[in-house]
């Protein structure tokens, strides 16, 4: 498995649709307990410097003879990105991904998010008229 750190592009979209999309009022409040109120662009911010980190983390667990500035970069701003949800769920999984090394899928920023990407998986099966044609049982 190789490890990279993720463009700032992708946990923008994460957070820009947790921030916006009127489905994510669950996930919201999830965050919110765990100290990631995304109420402003700063909120947003702080969140996405954490998830920035913990890739930088991984990616340093994974590699520890390189440093991060040689895989990609250290520097990360955040700036509000839409996406529809299912490029969303792939960027999330993609971060999820790239993030999971060591103990960083340990921690509990990590274990909200692959929460989170379990439920918008779901979310957006249960919309698919296939799922609504399926008999249940």
């Amino acid at each position: 498995m190789s490890a990279f750190i993720v463009q700032d592009e992708t946990i923008n979209k994460i957070i820009s649709c947790l921030e916006t999309d009127r489905e994510a009022a669950h996930w919201r409040n999830q965050l919110k307990t765990a100290g990631y109120d995304l109420d402003t662009p700063d909120r947003c911010k702080k969140l996405g410097w954490d998830m920035f980190a913990l890739n930088i983390r991984s990616v340093n667990q994974r590699y520890p003879d390189r440093s991060a500035s040689d895989l990609g970069g250290l520097n990360y701003k955040y700036q509000y990105k839409a996406a529809n949800r299912y490029q969303v769920l792939k960027s999330l999984q993609c971060w999820l991904y790239q993030s999971c090394e060591g103990d960083c899928n340990a921690s509990d920023l990590y274990k909200l998010f692959e929460e989170i990407s379990h439920s918008m998986a779901l979310n957006i099966i249960a919309d698919m008229p296939e799922y609504e044609l399926a008999k249940w049982g």
